[in-house]
Parts: C-alpha cells; structure tokens; sequence
C-alpha cells in the first residue's frame, strides 16, 4: 500500500510525532508531504452507528460514531413571570363533555390524569439555602427563582416522587427538588403532570381542534395540569392547578413535562364534532363507513409474521411469513417474497390463508412487490450487480494531497473531526526505515437493483430496466404502462411500452412511493437511508411529480422532551380503497403502531383500538419496507 519512502530515523519521529499527535496538520518539516486540508472535505453526518438491516439496504450510508446529547428545552426569553391565576382572571372556563380518559398504549407506563385542581398538603418553610424553583419536575426545563426560608405549600408529586409542584406565599408556582428542601411527601399525596405556555395568549378553546369555542386565554409562562390528550395526541387538556377552569390548548404552544405516550387519551362521544388539526380545514366526517367492507395485510417485521386485520381493529389472524405483502387489486390474494439466503422466490396465497404457492424462484434477494391493475402481473425489484461488501481505498500522501471522500465515505477522522493517517513501518534499511503512510477511508456496500415484471398464471418474466437502484415499485394504476420507483435519486418512472425511464423528483431522499387507488396522487416518504436524528415523512404529489404537499410534520414540543434524541418517523404509507385516507407506520408515542390520516394530513389518529395495538410489534429497517396493503 502507498509509495515506499527511505529517511533517517530522526526524519521518523517527526513523521509520527506530526501525524499521530496533530493528524496531518504540521509534520512538514523536510518532508514532501503536505498538510491536509480538513476545512475542504465533506464533515460526515455524526450520529449513532445504525445497524445494517435485513433485508439488505439499497445503499446505507454509515457515518463516525458520537455521542447523541439529550435535548434540553429552550426556555422562552426571560420575561416577568405572571401567576396562572392572573392569566385567566374573568375567564369564564366550560367543563368539556368527553368520555372518561383511556389510557394510552405505549411505554412508558401510563400516568393517571392529573387531578382538576389541587389543594395544599402540607405548609413548609424552605431551608436557610438556596433551593432552586423549576418549570418542570427535572433541571432541564429550566430554573425560574431561588428560595431562601421562604414558605410553600406542596400541592402534588411527579411519577417519581422526588420532585415536588409546589405554590409560594406569592402565588408562584414550580417544581423543587423535595430532598433538596428538606421537605418529605405525605404517603398520599397525588402525583400531577404540568406544562409550561411558552407563547402568549393562546386561545384555550371547549373542544380540541380549531373549531372549538374559545373560552378564555393563557398567558407566556403560564403553568398549567395536564389531563390527558386528545385521540389525535395534538390538543392537551389542561386546568388551572388551583382551580378556576379547565381547556383545550395545542400542544405546539406548551412545553410538556412528561412523555405523551404515558397520557390518558380522551375520545369524542359520539354525536360530537371530529377534530380538524389544520388550519383552515373543512371537517371531513370519518368514511369509515365507506371502507368498511375492507381489509388490511400487515407485515410486522421484515421476513416474518403477516398478519391481516380489519380496518376497525376486528378479525386479527395470522396469515403467513415473508417479505412486503401487497393485496391483490380484488383484495383476495397476497403477493410476498421471501428469501433463503441471497437466493429468494415470489409467494401467492389466498386472503384465507389457503392455496399458498411460489410462482418465482432463484431471483436474488427480491422483494418491493406489487400488482398491475388487472392483476396478471406483479413487478418486484432484485438484486442485480453493485458491491455487497464495504470498500477500503487508500491514498499514497507521499504522492501529495488526495481527492476529497465521497459523501458518503467514513471511517477516515478521529474523535476530533481531523483526518487520520494510517502509518506502517515496513523494516529497516541502510538508509534508514522503510515507511508507508497512506489516507484511508471506507465506502458502504453498494448494491444495485433492477426491475422484474413476473406473469402470474406461468411464472414467466421480463427484467426491466428501472435504473441503477430501481427500488419498491408501484404500479400505476391509471395508466398500466407506467411504473413509478425509488432510483436512488430520486422517483423515477419507467414506461413500458417504449422501455425509457425518466426523473419524476429529484430529491434524493424520496422513497416508498404508493398511488392512490384512481393514480391522480402518489404518497412518499422522505428521510435518510437507515433513518436518522432529522426523523421521516409522509408527502403527497400529483402523479406527475408536481403539487409536493407534507402531510405529516414533528411539531416543536415533541423536540425539547428529555431524553428525546430524534424527530419522529412516519413510514410505509397505504392509502384507502376509496382514496379518501392514509394509512401509515409512526414511531410517535415511543413504539411502531399504525396511524391513518385523512388523504391532505389532517386527523391523524391510532388506527386500531388500544387492545388491538397492544397486540401488534412492529420492527422497521428503513429500506422502504413495505409494512401496510389496504384493499
């Protein structure tokens, strides 16, 4: 490896003195090499180390390792502090008419809601230190006054019990450490969780959604109880923690102090309005009904159990195992891949789970498939040449400065972001050792992919070529000519009828693509290969590329939880067979679950009843896997 140099030995320890010690940035003395030039290099995204998942990626950018720093919340400019008392003073607050709260089903394990209003338990006077008062029950959420012998009165707990919400002889109200006051909570007492208004009057309206009757407003630093949330985890219901009036606010103008996921979720009785959670929006009455003859198929890992269920959450039952399972267009067979090895086959069986037959076989890790609208063919995507093995190339520094990395290389800079050098001393000679110094980086496994339209009665079939990384295709169902796929680089669709390809996004990052039961619309998700800290989303664009519209979107209070290190991902989106809705996979309360959204993104709510989620562990590797077939 590299050009063989001869120095002396004190040449030597110059060499690797510089090298090691300052990696390239000043071992020039008599020496032809030169410094290298970090600033000019492409800096690798740093995150945690994403495990290669199986099936194997398309291509799987993996970056240096570095710590993930737990988000702290940015507190709102300091600002005089009013009491929750004054910021609702003549607020005449209305009771809401929900059904009683459910609990919501993720870890962590659900809080009980907080009461309506609290009463003190016990009256203390702080130590003669200073103790600090908080926004939330934790250091991050940021301190807001120092008590010196000053007297409280404890009103409630955090789930931990060691920290207490408590209101000064002032009327303030905060959270304190209790070990760090001194002060010891009755065996009794209630355990509440608070938020924090980080905007000014925000309208607290009787009902979540915008349509809801204003009845009052909130001040900035307000700190109200949180009940619970709404059914589509948008809308918190709060209540003054003295009392005084309870309310609907958005989640985006509070900084919560505990998880949503462990929130009790209210539920509209029936006969009241349905959220709308844009603004703007009509109310669109939930067509339920509509599709109610319908079913679902679901993957719940790659390569293992499908399952299918109805959209209502009825009738779960095992199906078969294998990889992306896609419903035929008159719902009644499903099509899946599964492998055996590299080596991998195409599947059929019927919606009740006879007739199982293989209709493909030795086709190279295939999977991605779909039907054609008249359901006598299928298109799958397969492995076909590329490099399956990560790539080391290494450049001689004696010959001078090398070519930047490519984007996507790593593995070539120290924990100090500076490149290394890889020094090898070879022996000794007459003249002094014998050293190569070489730059090294690693390249990814890049695996290529191709397409293959499969004739379901025989098993016979045509590769087509849908670029470089044709990738989960969809078949149009408006115009049977046309497949639409992830290339790499964007959506590409192939006409195959004059076998020519052409861009229909540029964005890189553009994958899983679906089309609307009539082919006017196309969903997408848009994220990094492998996932990452950015979080993944669902958009919406007309079937020729244009018309981008975002469906699904991590608001800001999500970003600032403790011990939150990602925005969330929304995948595997499905529409509905009447066009009208979104099925899709989200990581949102802190585990996999199906969501559904209506078809612009307003809505979104838990597809299945609690029970049945409960019931469904999903696993996702971020390679365009897909999870959800609605027919």
């Amino acid at each position: 490896m590299g050009k063989k140099m001869k120095k002396q030995p004190v040449l030597l320890t110059i060499i690797l003195t510089g090298f090691l010690l300052t990696a390239c940035a000043g071992a020039q003395a008599e020496t032809n090499l030169q410094p290298l030039n970090a600033a000019t290099w492409p800096t690798p995204n740093l995150g945690t180390p994403i495990p290669t998942p199986t099936p194997f990626p398309r291509m799987t950018p993996q970056t240096e390792a570095a710590p993930v720093a737990t988000p702290t919340p940015v507190p709102t400019a300091e600002a005089p502090a009013e009491t929750p008392d004054a910021a609702v003073e003549n607020v005449a607050w209305r009771t809401v008419a929900l059904a009683s709260p459910q609990a919501a089903e993720a870890a962590p394990a659900p809080s009980a809601a907080s009461p309506l209003a609290l009463h003190p338990l016990l009256t203390v006077q702080t130590p003669p230190r200073q103790v600090g008062l908080y926004k939330g029950p934790g250091e991050p959420y940021g301190r807001i006054d120092d008590l010196v012998e000053q007297t409280v009165s404890l009103l409630a707990v955090d789930q931990s019990r060691q920290w207490g919400l408590v209101q000064t002889s002032e009327g303030r109200l905060g959270w304190l450490k209790l070990a760090e006051a001194d002060i010891t909570a009755p065996a009794g007492a209630a355990s509440a969780v608070t938020a924090w208004v980080n905007s000014n009057e925000v309208t607290v309206r009787n009902q979540p959604g915008i349509f809801g009757e204003p009845v009052g407003t909130l001040a900035i630093h307000s700190l109200v109880l949180v009940q619970g949330l709404n059914e589509g985890r948008g809308w918190a219901h709060v209540s003054l923690p003295t009392g005084g009036g309870e309310g609907w606010l958005p989640l985006d103008f509070l900084t919560l102090h505990a998880q949503p996921a462990g929130l009790p979720v209210y539920r509209p009785e029936i006969g009241t309005d349905q959220e709308a959670s844009r603004e703007g929006a009509e109310k669109i009455q939930n067509s339920t009904l509509k599709i109610q003859n319908s079913r679902m198929v679901l993957q719940l890992s790659s390569g293992g159990d499908i399952v299918v269920i109805n959209p209502d959450g009825s009738g779960l039952r095992y199906l078969t195992r294998g990889i992306d399972p896609v419903l035929s267009p008159d719902g009644q067979t499903v099509a899946f891949t599964r492998w055996e090895g590299d080596n991998g086959s195409l599947w059929l069986i019927n919606i009740d789970g006879s007739n199982e037959r293989a209709v493909l076989g030795f086709t190279k890790q295939p999977k991605g498939a779909d039907w054609s609208p008249d359901g006598s063919k299928i298109v799958l995507n397969f492995q076909h040449e590329g490099r399956l093995e990560v790539k080391t190339i290494c450049h001689d520094l004696s010959e001078g400065e090398p070519d930047p990395p490519p984007a996507n290389a790593y593995g070539y800079l120290d924990e100090n972001g500076n490149p290394k050098v890889k020094i090898d001393i070879k022996g000794m000679t007459p003249q002094g050792p014998e050293v190569d110094i070489d730059f090294c980086y690693k390249l990814p496994p890049d695996p290529h992919w191709a397409l293959r339209v499969v004739n379901v009665a025989d098993g016979s079939f045509e590769d087509v070529d849908g670029g470089t990384y044709a990738f989960r295709p969809a078949w149009d169902p408006a115009n049977p000519w046309r497949i639409v796929s992830d290339g790499g680089h964007g959506l590409l669709a192939v006409d195959l009828n004059r076998r020519t390809t052409y861009k229909l996004t540029e964005n890189v990052d553009d994958g899983s693509p679906v089309f609307s039961p009539d082919g006017r619309y196309i969903a997408l998700t848009r994220g990094r290969p492998g996932g990452g800290s950015d979080g993944t989303d669902i958009y919406r664009i007309n079937s020729d590329g244009s018309g981008r519209v975002r469906l699904t979107q991590t608001p800001l209070w999500a970003a600032v939880q403790p011990g939150v290190q990602s925005a969330w991902h929304n995948v595997a989106p499905a529409w509905s067979p009447d066009g009208t809705q979104i099925a899709f996979l989200t990581n949102r309360t802190g585990r996999w679950e199906v969501w559904v959204m209506n078809a612009d993104g307003s809505n979104p709510h838990p597809m299945f009843p609690d029970s049945v989620s409960q019931q469904l562990t999903f696993s996702y590797n971020f390679v365009d896997e897909r999870v959800i077939s609605w027919r």
